[in-house]
């Protein structure tokens, strides 16, 4: 090389081939397509991305099936727990929902448990039927006009009104 030659780079670097079906940004056609070719090339890509796309949504689909199928089980085994199912069963599902009314006074986490499915795992269920336990420990029995417990004011001072 003399030193008025200047070195030049080769035309298409090989960093910049065009790969089958890309199309450069800012480039307003379809690249050319060599003698013999099909223009259709790119359709295998197309073909394979929309195959692609069909599996994800029916994983998609079959995950939510499964899981739906899991908190219907949470459920079922609440349910058949001794200790939370059978006959006292919406009893255990009211005073985790008492439980949780008390505490969460925002409803968040009551939301957060219902949009997972969380709710309905028997840990969650047995651990709000503690807290209900724990709670209803300290409240006295509640009076009614039925016939249940006087008002305090009563049985510790009866007759007082008169």
């Amino acid at each position: 090389m003399s030193e008025t030659e200047v070195a030049t780079a080769p035309e298409t670097p090989a960093g910049d081939i065009p790969l089958p079906g890309f199309v450069p940004e800012g480039a307003d056609a379809a690249p050319e397509t060599p003698a013999g070719s099909a223009p259709e090339a790119a359709q295998p890509e197309a073909n394979d991305a929309a195959r692609l796309e069909g599996f994800l949504r029916e994983h998609e689909e079959a995950q939510r099936v499964e899981w739906r199928a899991r908190v219907e089980a949470w459920r079922e085994e609440v349910a058949r727990d001794p200790e939370l199912g059978g006959a006292r069963f919406e009893a255990s599902v009211a005073r985790a929902q008492l439980a949780l009314g008390r505490f969460d006074e925002g409803g968040r986490i009551g939301r957060l448990l219902e949009a997972s499915g969380y709710g309905n795992h028997p840990d969650i269920v047995r651990f709000f039927n503690r807290l209900a336990d724990a709670v209803m420990e300290d409240v006295p029995a509640p009076s009614t006009a039925e016939g249940g417990l006087a008002p305090l004011e009563e049985r510790m001072y009866p007759g007082w009104h008169s």
